[in-house]
């Protein structure tokens, strides 16, 4: 049997939205915990100076926890969605902004970094949600999976999520079981349904539903698109995405369009978008816009910027009123498609794009032109070394740089200040509002010979 610690005193929190206590000579990692909290825990996983361990009971609960509204947050059977849906959200806000001082600390940045800009909803402001299958003695349903681990947590109404995306989960998970259709099983490779996923505009009028399965099989599609068409009338594209592979990608190559469009349209102060089921596009809309807003106040009139991994264009497009050129970069060619699109939607005529890795096409492109301005918006991986290096090379005065990883912001970050930048400011934006995950901003400037 693992360790027990007990009366283990919680000071602060780390990444990852752990509660940190200390007992012998070790840093104790434990979720769902707050400081002010003294509890019971038993360790998981040792090293030599740090510990990772679970809640087995509170011996004092802190001031600040609130009450939870889900029942599945924390316990036996928690689902890895939120990380503090017990911590009022103003507190929320303040951890985040002191997550990002302390990794910034290192390059001694904590006085750029500003206080957290607030969500304007804390609660149901996620526009999309991607939810693994599975089988109970109960039947079928949709769930989280359980924090690391892939072990699916049932819902019946989650936090995040708009309650019209818990109503169609369920719709699907229903008739999944009426008709007997198997859930993939990860182990052993069989089965069918793996994921269902909801897509929705900022109106809440239009709705994408995607069904993942293994197979191209699908047994009574017509009368499953016939049920949910009928029952959701905000519904406008359903989409069967084909995964054939084993491995924990969610979407395949091979699709099946079973009724309307596999995009929807969507809004930001007045920019209009396409948005299709693989793109990219922020999850939350509001905080989105206010995101946007400041990258925009950051740029002039006689600007040339480059949009590395642009997605369908939301950024370039918002700001491309404000700006001489816009020229966007992206791998997925559905984004792309839908990137032109949105182009000649809001008849952008500064704005282009191009198809392509941003390590393959950066280099050259900035060769080729003056760019006044590099946007940054990588996956969780942060910006390849070649691509920063080719940046500096060419001296290119403004960066913005946004990111929902600060541990590959920081690495990224130290590069340039070692090769001729500045950190202007940092401002966390709470993209992400119950979880410990934030999306955060940095200006650099180029430093003068």
């Amino acid at each position: 049997m693992n360790k027990i610690i007990p009366s283990l005193k919680i000071e602060k929190i780390a990444m990852h939205g752990y509660g940190i206590g200390y007992a012998e000579n070790k840093a104790i990692l434990v979720p769902y915990t707050l400081p002010g909290d003294v509890v019971d825990v038993q360790l998981q996983v040792e090293k030599k100076d740090v510990a990772f361990a679970t809640l087995v009971q509170f011996r004092t609960i802190s001031e600040d926890r609130i009450a939870v509204k889900c029942e599945a947050f924390d316990g036996e059977n928690a689902c890895g969605g939120c990380d503090w849906l017990m911590v009022p959200y103003y507190l929320q806000l303040q951890w985040k902004s002191d997550l990002v001082k302390g990794q910034f600390a290192p390059l001694q940045l904590q006085s750029k970094v500003t206080a957290a800009i607030a969500s304007p909803s804390s609660f149901h402001y996620r526009n999309k949600s991607f939810l693994p299958a599975a089988v109970s003695a109960s039947g079928i349903y949709f769930g989280m999976y359980e924090r690391y681990s892939h072990r699916v947590i049932p819902h019946t109404n989650c936090l995040l999520h708009p309650k019209l995306f818990d109503d169609i989960f369920n719709e699907i998970a229903a008739f999944a079981d009426k008709v007997k259709l198997p859930v993939y099983n990860e182990t052993n490779g069989k089965g069918i349904l793996r994921h269902a996923g909801i897509r929705i505009n900022q109106a809440q009028e239009q709705v994408l539903v995607v069904l993942v399965t293994k197979s191209s099989k699908f047994p009574f599609t017509q009368q499953l698109v016939r049920q949910l068409t009928q029952r959701f009338p905000q519904i406008t594209g359903i989409v069967q995405n084909i995964n054939r592979s084993t491995g924990n990608v969610i979407l395949g190559h091979e699709e099946k369009i079973l009724y309307g469009s596999p995009y929807l349209y969507d809004e930001l102060d007045g920019v209009k978008f396409r948005v299709h089921y693989k793109s990219f596009f922020q999850v939350n809309s509001p905080l989105a816009q206010l995101l946007y807003g400041y990258l925009e106040e950051q740029l002039q009139p006689t600007d040339i910027v480059l949009d590395a991994f642009c997605g369908n264009g939301s950024i370039g497009l918002y700001v491309a009123d404000k700006v001489k050129q816009v020229i966007g970069i992206e791998t997925e060619e559905a984004a792309v498609a839908d990137a032109e699109f949105n182009r000649e939607l809001n008849q952008k005529e500064n704005v282009s794009f191009r198809q392509g890795t941003v390590e393959e096409l950066l280099p050259s492109l900035i060769k080729e032109r003056k760019f006044s301005t590099v946007i940054f918006d990588p996956p969780r991986k942060g910006v390849d070394e070649v691509v920063l290096q080719a940046v500096v090379q060419k001296e290119i005065p403004l960066i913005l740089y946004v990111s929902c990883n600060p541990m590959t912001l920081v690495r990224d970050v130290s590069f340039l200040l070692k090769h001729g930048y500045k950190a202007e400011n940092i401002t966390p934006f709470d993209m992400f509002p119950q979880t410990w995950h934030i999306e955060t901003v940095v200006k650099l400037t180029r430093i003068s010979a």
